[in-house]
């Protein structure tokens, strides 16, 4: 017989528990705090993405990764960037890149043209409707971002969290090659 749930686990236990999932008996040679803010950050970054994606796609039809795509194209001189460029600036495949550009350049937010010093590459030119697209999802996204993460923090915390994660993209990892090891 099956005894009766008295409730379900804490969020931290459910994020230790998937912690533990994830590895296995070798979780058992991590305490609980390290259990909980490596899966812990990895379950906020999925929630804050998540949440962001659906909130440009309600707004504005759009994803995070295809702002990240206008807002690069906004930035660049003439608002123009070779496809190649975009791709490698976004961290994504050109295909990956390409099907993003196809569908902006449906709705009109994009232009495609060849670059006038290689006939091999292709010029992505941000239109006028892709920049005020652009612009507004911009400020409604700022504006969910500071709802949804900045303004539940103390600027302690944001100083604090700003340093860890700068130390963890940007710093070698112990024991490789890069750290001089």
């Amino acid at each position: 017989m099956t005894p009766p749930r008295t409730g379900s686990p804490s969020p931290a236990a459910a994020v230790a528990a998937r912690a533990d999932n994830m590895m296995g008996v070798h979780a058992a040679g991590w305490s609980p705090d390290e259990r909980l803010a490596w899966e812990g950050l990895l379950d906020v970054a999925r929630v804050l993405r998540r949440d962001a994606e659906a909130h440009l796609d309600d707004e504005h039809g759009l994803s995070v990764t295809t702002l990240g795509v206008m807002g690069r194209l906004l930035r660049a001189p003439d608002q123009a960037l070779r496809l190649t460029d975009l791709s490698d600036a976004m961290g994504l495949s050109v295909s990956r890149v390409s099907r993003v550009i196809d569908a902006l350049a449906a709705r009109g937010f994009v232009l495609r043209r060849s670059c006038p010093t290689d006939a091999r590459a292709v010029h992505v030119v941000l239109q006028p409707a892709g920049r005020a697209a652009a612009e507004a999802a911009q400020e409604s996204i700022e504006a969910h971002a500071r709802a949804r993460f900045v303004d539940r923090l103390t600027p302690e915390e944001t100083a604090m969290l700003a340093g860890v994660f700068a130390r963890l993209i940007d710093g070698p990892v112990a024991g490789d090659c890069a750290g001089g090891g």
